[in-house]
């Protein structure tokens, strides 16, 4: 009898130890979304959370009732013009910026571009070509005709090849609004030996309201074009310093002048000759992406800026 009991008693201790070890087990923590949560054990095997501050999204808003240029702060060159059902792109930018680009053109409601021009064949011009023709399927893609040796260049031609080339000073009547390209090889001698003088110039009209986009235009460029009704409120220039020449800027006579790219690449003699003309510069590094909004006569210009 005593030799039960004591087996009944080493019984009972055994089962109160298992109990109280199944209590000591650290329950799992609880689930976080991934933005909260980076770091979730330390030296100590405690949790820790650490607060990730979002940056802010910047989304696109379509203003159908008036026409708007929306100028993308990306490493290169897109330019998107849109007025009620017609939407356009002016060059595609360089092939890291084609979702930015792309998220641009979805958040304005574009399913489809009308036209695509790409004024050059840089890399940072038509970069993210490809990517956009997949997902755009444009209706037109108008360029210069010059081949390149660059890989994406030759990836949206086999994707696009039946592209409109310009070969003379050519309008594209868009309904309530025209597109004007001009262009400097039309002069009896053929494409220039420097190819940014080989770039399509954009000029958009809505009413009395005017933009000129001048790509990678230098001065003999200029030159070749000053007397083609370059008369712009708002252009759009290149950074570089054998471009924007004060003659060709005061047959401009632009209220607003817009620079994609950074201050360190922009010529100092550029920014003096607006300066002295008082002229207002916005530049992409500084202000994010850029809208200018006309209704055909007057103009309003705003920013955002990601993060």
């Amino acid at each position: 009898m005593l030799k039960i009991l004591s087996l009944m008693i080493i019984a009972l201790f055994l089962i109160t130890a298992c109990e109280t070890q199944k209590q000591n087990i650290p329950s799992e923590p609880e689930t976080t979304t991934e933005a909260e949560l980076v770091n979730n054990t330390n030296s100590t095997n405690e949790t820790e959370v650490i607060i990730v501050e979002a940056k802010p999204v910047i989304v696109f808003t379509p203003r159908n009732e008036n026409l708007t240029m929306y100028v993308l702060d990306i490493e290169g060159n897109a330019i998107i013009f849109q007025y009620k059902n017609k939407a356009i792109l002016v060059d595609a930018g360089s092939e890291i910026d084609s979702p930015k680009v792309l998220k641009a053109i979805r958040d304005l409601g574009i399913e489809k571009l009308d036209y695509i021009f790409a004024t050059n064949t840089k890399p940072k011009n038509i970069g993210g070509m490809p990517y956009l023709i997949l997902r755009t399927t444009p209706s037109n893609i108008v360029e210069n005709g010059i081949p390149s040796t660059y890989k994406s260049y030759k990836e949206y031609k086999e994707l696009y090849n039946e592209t409109i080339i310009i070969k003379n000073d050519q309008v594209f009547n868009m309904g309530d609004f025209a597109i004007k390209v001009l262009i400097g090889y039309d002069d009896g001698y053929g494409f220039s030996p420097n190819l940014d003088d080989n770039s399509l110039i954009i000029k958009v009209t809505y009413g009395n309201a005017n933009f000129l986009l001048m790509s990678d235009c230098s001065l003999d460029c200029e030159e070749k074009i000053k007397n083609d009704g370059v008369n712009a409120e708002v252009i759009k220039i290149s950074n570089s310093c054998d471009a924007t020449s004060l003659a060709f800027l005061q047959r401009v006579n632009p209220t607003w002048a817009i620079v994609s790219g950074k201050h360190d690449n922009f010529c100092p003699n550029v920014i003096d000759k607006f300066n002295n003309l008082n002229i207002p510069v916005f530049i992409t590094q500084d202000k994010g992406n850029i809208f200018v909004t006309t209704d055909g006569l007057d103009f309003k210009i705003d920013w955002n800026k990601d993060g």
